[in-house]
């Protein structure tokens, strides 16, 4: 059963609950985008409502439990392949000015820290614990 992100006290529960992802990794994603073709003489729309990026993260802090985290209708993201530092040490969630939810795999306090950072902004979270 997935958990939604919608209030403040949801991304309490959220961080609590898996530790802050504290020493994990992400194992697994995946990204899909509904793209609709043969749409007038351009020949593609791409609608942003129907993107979806999946996160599964080890957290060994928690006894290697995996972590899924689901975002949908995204604005932006990056997730950092680095095989060394890739351990997240600390996460944060927050909503933005725009209503969006904003995760990201260390702490930041403004948007330019996001690009040293994996990210997703979207209207969305949802998450479980698989493992």
């Amino acid at each position: 059963m997935f958990n939604e992100i919608k209030t403040e006290k949801d991304i309490q529960d959220f961080i609590d609950k898996t530790n802050s992802l504290h020493d994990g990794y992400i194992v697994g994603l995946q990204y899909t985008n509904d793209v609709h073709t043969n749409v007038d003489e351009n020949g593609y729309f791409k609608n942003l409502d129907a993107t979806k990026l999946i996160l599964r993260i080890l957290v060994t802090s928690i006894w290697d439990t995996v972590v899924e985290i689901e975002f949908e209708s995204l604005w932006k993201w990056q997730v950092l392949n680095d095989t060394y530092f890739g351990v997240i040490l600390d996460t944060s969630v927050s909503f933005n000015d725009k209503g969006y939810i904003v995760w990201a795999d260390d702490v930041w306090t403004d948007q330019n820290d996001l690009e040293g950072c994996s990210f997703a902004i979207a209207k969305s979270m949802k998450w479980r614990i698989v493992e």
